[in-house]
Protein backbone atom coordinates (compact mmCIF):
# COMPACT_ATOMS: atom_id res chain seq x y z
CA UNK A 1 0.00 0.00 0.00
CA UNK A 2 1.22 3.01 -0.58
CA UNK A 3 2.33 5.82 1.65
CA UNK A 4 1.91 9.89 1.29
CA UNK A 5 4.37 12.09 3.02
CA UNK A 6 4.94 15.89 3.47
CA UNK A 7 8.16 17.58 3.53
CA UNK A 8 7.98 21.20 4.90
CA UNK A 9 11.04 23.72 5.11
CA UNK A 10 11.33 27.39 6.07
CA UNK A 11 14.22 29.41 5.78
CA UNK A 12 14.46 30.98 8.90
CA UNK A 13 14.55 30.40 13.08
CA UNK A 14 11.77 33.61 12.23
CA UNK A 15 9.19 31.70 9.89
CA UNK A 16 6.37 29.76 11.03
CA UNK A 17 6.22 26.43 9.32
CA UNK A 18 2.64 26.09 10.52
CA UNK A 19 0.72 27.35 7.49
CA UNK A 20 2.72 24.03 5.70
CA UNK A 21 2.06 22.25 8.30
CA UNK A 22 -1.85 22.47 8.25
CA UNK A 23 -1.77 22.81 4.45
CA UNK A 24 0.04 19.29 4.45
CA UNK A 25 -1.93 17.40 7.44
CA UNK A 26 -5.52 18.47 5.26
CA UNK A 27 -3.76 16.77 2.32
CA UNK A 28 -4.20 13.07 4.34
CA UNK A 29 -0.18 12.93 5.19
CA UNK A 30 1.08 9.71 6.91
CA UNK A 31 3.73 11.62 7.94
CA UNK A 32 6.04 14.97 7.67
CA UNK A 33 9.37 15.83 7.36
CA UNK A 34 10.85 19.16 8.08
CA UNK A 35 13.64 21.11 8.40
CA UNK A 36 14.88 25.20 8.41
CA UNK A 37 17.89 25.67 6.00
CA UNK A 38 17.86 28.07 3.31
CA UNK A 39 16.51 26.46 -0.12
CA UNK A 40 20.34 27.65 -2.04
CA UNK A 41 21.96 24.84 -0.25
CA UNK A 42 22.05 21.77 -1.74
CA UNK A 43 22.36 19.47 1.29
CA UNK A 44 18.85 19.27 2.88
CA UNK A 45 18.96 16.15 5.04
CA UNK A 46 15.12 15.52 5.96
CA UNK A 47 14.74 15.73 2.02
CA UNK A 48 16.82 13.43 1.67
CA UNK A 49 15.32 11.05 4.36
CA UNK A 50 12.04 11.53 3.15
CA UNK A 51 13.31 10.56 -0.63
CA UNK A 52 15.23 7.59 1.05
CA UNK A 53 11.68 6.21 2.82
CA UNK A 54 9.87 6.10 -0.25
CA UNK A 55 9.15 3.36 -2.26
CA UNK A 56 7.57 3.72 -5.75
CA UNK A 57 4.41 4.20 -5.72
CA UNK A 58 4.33 6.51 -2.88
CA UNK A 59 3.95 10.14 -2.74
CA UNK A 60 5.74 13.53 -1.25
CA UNK A 61 3.31 16.53 -1.15
CA UNK A 62 4.98 20.07 -0.48
CA UNK A 63 3.17 23.36 0.18
CA UNK A 64 4.49 25.05 -2.90
CA UNK A 65 7.76 23.82 -5.25
CA UNK A 66 10.25 26.36 -3.79
CA UNK A 67 10.30 24.08 -0.82
CA UNK A 68 11.82 21.40 -2.54
CA UNK A 69 14.84 23.95 -3.69
CA UNK A 70 15.10 27.90 -4.61
CA UNK A 71 17.37 27.60 -7.63
CA UNK A 72 16.25 25.94 -10.58
CA UNK A 73 19.36 23.41 -10.76
CA UNK A 74 17.91 22.48 -6.79
CA UNK A 75 14.46 22.16 -8.01
CA UNK A 76 15.23 19.56 -10.99
CA UNK A 77 17.57 17.54 -9.08
CA UNK A 78 15.04 16.79 -6.18
CA UNK A 79 13.05 16.20 -9.44
CA UNK A 80 15.10 14.08 -11.13
CA UNK A 81 15.41 12.33 -7.80
CA UNK A 82 11.77 11.51 -7.11
CA UNK A 83 11.16 10.43 -11.00
CA UNK A 84 13.86 8.16 -10.45
CA UNK A 85 12.72 6.35 -7.73
CA UNK A 86 8.89 6.13 -9.04
CA UNK A 87 7.86 8.91 -6.43
CA UNK A 88 4.80 10.97 -7.22
CA UNK A 89 4.76 14.71 -6.25
CA UNK A 90 2.02 17.24 -5.20
CA UNK A 91 2.69 20.89 -4.76
CA UNK A 92 -0.46 22.17 -3.28
CA UNK A 93 0.16 25.88 -4.19
CA UNK A 94 1.13 25.12 -7.66
CA UNK A 95 -1.78 22.79 -8.42
CA UNK A 96 0.67 20.18 -9.76
CA UNK A 97 0.05 16.44 -9.35
CA UNK A 98 2.21 14.22 -10.83
CA UNK A 99 -0.41 10.82 -10.82
CA UNK A 100 -2.21 12.87 -13.56
CA UNK A 101 -1.64 13.71 -16.94
CA UNK A 102 -0.70 17.36 -16.65
CA UNK A 103 1.62 15.98 -13.56
CA UNK A 104 3.25 13.82 -15.40
CA UNK A 105 3.71 16.31 -18.40
CA UNK A 106 5.52 18.41 -15.53
CA UNK A 107 7.79 15.34 -15.08
CA UNK A 108 8.57 15.24 -18.80
CA UNK A 109 9.32 19.28 -19.29
CA UNK A 110 11.51 19.02 -15.70
CA UNK A 111 13.37 16.38 -17.13
CA UNK A 112 14.14 17.89 -20.71
CA UNK A 113 15.30 20.91 -18.68
CA UNK A 114 17.76 19.01 -17.03
CA UNK A 115 19.01 17.37 -20.36
CA UNK A 116 19.49 20.46 -22.25
CA UNK A 117 21.54 22.05 -19.03
CA UNK A 118 23.91 18.98 -18.96
CA UNK A 119 24.17 19.25 -23.02
CA UNK A 120 25.24 22.65 -22.75
CA UNK A 121 27.41 22.56 -19.40
CA UNK A 122 28.87 19.36 -22.11
CA UNK A 123 29.26 21.77 -24.83
CA UNK A 124 30.85 24.43 -22.91
CA UNK A 125 33.43 22.36 -21.68
CA UNK A 126 34.13 20.94 -25.13
CA UNK A 127 34.36 24.68 -26.23
CA UNK A 128 36.31 25.81 -23.66
CA UNK A 129 39.31 22.91 -23.90
CA UNK A 130 39.24 23.19 -27.39
CA UNK A 131 40.31 26.45 -26.98
CA UNK A 132 42.78 26.20 -23.91
CA UNK A 133 44.60 23.88 -26.55
CA UNK A 134 44.67 25.95 -29.31
CA UNK A 135 46.74 28.54 -27.19
CA UNK A 136 49.04 25.87 -26.55
CA UNK A 137 47.51 24.90 -23.24
CA UNK A 138 48.22 21.10 -22.67
CA UNK A 139 45.23 19.06 -20.35
CA UNK A 140 46.38 17.32 -17.12
CA UNK A 141 48.93 17.80 -14.54
CA UNK A 142 51.85 19.68 -15.26
CA UNK A 143 55.31 18.28 -15.84
CA UNK A 144 57.65 19.34 -13.13
CA UNK A 145 60.03 20.35 -15.69
CA UNK A 146 58.95 21.15 -19.16
CA UNK A 147 56.12 23.04 -18.38
CA UNK A 148 58.55 25.53 -16.26
CA UNK A 149 60.54 27.67 -18.30
CA UNK A 150 62.60 28.14 -15.50
CA UNK A 151 63.27 24.61 -14.72
CA UNK A 152 63.78 23.25 -18.09
CA UNK A 153 66.57 25.93 -18.97
CA UNK A 154 68.39 24.80 -15.46
CA UNK A 155 67.71 21.40 -16.90
CA UNK A 156 68.91 21.64 -20.62
CA UNK A 157 72.09 23.21 -18.55
CA UNK A 158 72.39 20.70 -16.84
CA UNK A 159 72.00 18.05 -19.17
CA UNK A 160 75.52 17.18 -20.16
CA UNK A 161 76.04 16.56 -16.34
CA UNK A 162 72.53 14.02 -16.08
CA UNK A 163 73.49 12.27 -19.40
CA UNK A 164 76.58 11.29 -18.16
CA UNK A 165 75.14 10.41 -14.72
CA UNK A 166 76.78 12.93 -12.54
CA UNK A 167 74.11 14.00 -10.79
CA UNK A 168 71.72 11.80 -8.35
CA UNK A 169 67.63 12.56 -8.52
CA UNK A 170 68.04 14.17 -5.16
CA UNK A 171 70.44 16.77 -6.39
CA UNK A 172 68.14 17.12 -9.95
CA UNK A 173 65.67 18.09 -8.23
CA UNK A 174 67.50 20.43 -5.57
CA UNK A 175 68.53 22.39 -8.86
CA UNK A 176 64.55 22.61 -10.13
CA UNK A 177 63.26 23.54 -6.92
CA UNK A 178 65.67 26.38 -6.56
CA UNK A 179 65.53 27.68 -10.53
CA UNK A 180 62.00 28.39 -10.33
CA UNK A 181 61.08 28.92 -6.06
CA UNK A 182 57.50 30.20 -6.99
CA UNK A 183 57.01 26.81 -8.81
CA UNK A 184 55.05 24.04 -7.02
CA UNK A 185 57.70 22.28 -5.25
CA UNK A 186 58.64 18.69 -6.03
CA UNK A 187 59.08 16.80 -2.73
CA UNK A 188 60.69 13.57 -3.78
CA UNK A 189 63.76 12.38 -7.04
CA UNK A 190 60.81 9.93 -7.79
CA UNK A 191 59.24 12.19 -10.25
CA UNK A 192 63.32 12.38 -11.80
CA UNK A 193 63.32 8.76 -11.61
CA UNK A 194 59.92 8.12 -13.44
CA UNK A 195 60.78 10.43 -15.92
CA UNK A 196 64.55 8.74 -17.04
CA UNK A 197 62.67 5.34 -17.12
CA UNK A 198 60.49 7.05 -20.02
CA UNK A 199 63.92 8.26 -21.44
CA UNK A 200 62.84 11.89 -20.61
CA UNK A 201 60.29 12.22 -22.83
CA UNK A 202 59.41 15.44 -24.27
CA UNK A 203 62.70 16.77 -23.77
CA UNK A 204 64.82 17.89 -26.65
CA UNK A 205 67.98 19.60 -25.09
CA UNK A 206 69.59 22.55 -27.08
CA UNK A 207 72.70 20.73 -28.10
CA UNK A 208 72.33 16.90 -28.23
CA UNK A 209 75.09 14.58 -26.36
CA UNK A 210 76.87 13.04 -29.17
CA UNK A 211 79.18 10.08 -28.92
CA UNK A 212 81.98 11.51 -28.79
CA UNK A 213 81.14 13.83 -25.91
CA UNK A 214 79.30 10.82 -23.83
CA UNK A 215 82.85 8.74 -24.26
CA UNK A 216 81.35 6.01 -26.34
Amino acid sequence: MSKTFGYARVSTDEQDIALQEDALNRHGVDHIFWEKMTGARMDRPQLARCIKVCRAGDKIVVWKLDRLGRSTVGLIEAVEALEAKGIQLVSIVDHIDTTTAMGKFFFTIMAAIAQLERDMISERTKAGVAAYKARGGKMGKPHFVRDYPKRLARFNDLWPIIYAGGMSGKDVIAEMNKADPAAPKVKTPQSFYNWKKKGFAGFYPAEPITDKESGE
